[in-house]
């Protein structure tokens, strides 16, 4: 449960000698206390600190004292702003399967340049503005399965950098589906998990399915699918990690929806969103890593994303106006180094334009 400080059993004789008795001292840890701490955004590509964001979150994790978790959070950086409330019961009453219910409702802010962003001098910064609210339920359903499914409804459109509604860019590629400032959308979620172990380097699969839900006439309809795959083998002192992602999106959807390619975690030597934006697409790498001494890890990479010729298919085709290629490849080499917020990763790296660019990252690659 994850609420308890310390727990002690003590066996007692009774009369009985085929019986015992058992107490059980039980120290009640303080169950709520606000936190604070920090981050990366991966979607800002420019300056040194500009993708610094400082959160501050306030968690109570026995409410009622029924085991149940409230979450209040909040987000910022120069450009990123989240807040957050997460509700979440991981054993909804007399339920025998071990289902969890999560309560949602978000309000963020967050930089439109992984799709929209461009380098001329008169293209203002761009922001996706996203208000969002809905309800999971998730249980594990076979041994090393679990499955959630969620209704979410989400209200989302850009705004410029002095947060006027915008329905074109620079460029004149549209920022909505519907060609109003404001997109709206009902999801029904289902997803799926496998993994063999709490390891994050052993095998891992993620299938998701999202259905838009046009209750409205101007509520959007598109079906989006989307697979993560992760194998890790070891070799002698080495490990070999290969993972595999993809996705597809079919019917009318947010180009700011579309999958964006490149970036610390889809294809190293490429800025974030930089190979493409497409209705689909499909990402491989694979990684050899090996101990070096303590904490520190060596790790030679390879990385190859496309968007499968799907980006003049997205609204506005924002892509192929900022000229992006569509596909590439990038190499290189990293140091990991274990902290007590997950690996941190410092990685140089090459693509196939023979650029090269550093990448920094805190935790584990998706």
């Amino acid at each position: 449960m994850g609420i308890m400080e310390d727990v002690t059993i003590i066996p007692q004789p009774v009369g009985d000698s085929n019986k015992v008795d058992l107490v059980m001292n039980l120290v009640e840890r303080k169950s709520g206390g606000f936190s604070a701490g920090g981050g990366i955004s991966s979607g800002i590509t420019n300056g040194p600190l500009s993708g610094l964001i400082g959160s501050f979150a306030y968690s109570q994790r026995n409410v009622f004292g029924r085991n149940k978790k409230l979450n209040l959070s909040l987000e910022r950086g120069q450009i990123d702003s989240i807040f957050r409330l997460n509700y979440t019961d991981p054993w909804i009453d007399g339920d025998n399967k071990r289902t969890s219910r999560t309560v949602m409702v978000q309000n963020s802010r967050t930089p439109g340049t992984l799709i929209h962003g461009g380098e001329h001098p008169d293209h203002s910064p761009i922001t996706i503005g996203r208000v969002t609210a809905g309800i999971e339920y998730s249980r594990p359903f076979r041994p090393k399965w679990s499955g959630t499914l969620g209704l979410i409804f989400q209200h989302a459109g850009a705004r410029d950098d002095k947060g006027n509604p915008m329905i074109r860019d620079f460029y004149n590629s549209q920022l909505t589906a519907s060609g109003n400032p404001y997109d709206d959308t009902l999801l029904a979620k289902l997803e799926s998990v496998y993994t063999d172990s709490g390891d994050q380097s052993s095998t891992m699969f993620v299938f998701n399915v999202e259905q838009g839900l046009p209750i409205l006439p101007e509520w959007l309809s598109f079906n989006r699918v989307t697979a993560r795959l992760r194998q890790s083998y070891e070799i002698g002192p080495a490990r070999l990690l290969l993972s595999a992602s993809g996705g597809h999106v079919e019917g009318n959807f947010s180009p700011h929806e579309a999958f964006a390619i490149g970036g610390t975690n889809s294809v190293r030597g490429y800025e974030e969103g930089a190979v493409g934006s497409g209705r689909s697409y499909a990402v491989g790498s694979g990684e050899v890593s090996c101990r070096l001494f303590g904490p520190l890890e060596g790790v030679v990479f390879g990385d190859y994303g496309s968007d499968l010729g799907s980006g003049p298919t997205v609204p506005g085709d924002p892509a192929g106006a900022r000229g992006k290629p569509g596909s590439g490849y990038g190499y290189g080499v990293g140091i990991r180094v274990d902290s007590p917020l997950g690996p941190l990763r410092l990685e140089y790296a090459f693509n196939d334009k023979q650029a090269r660019r550093f990448h920094f990252g805190v935790g584990h690659r998706n």
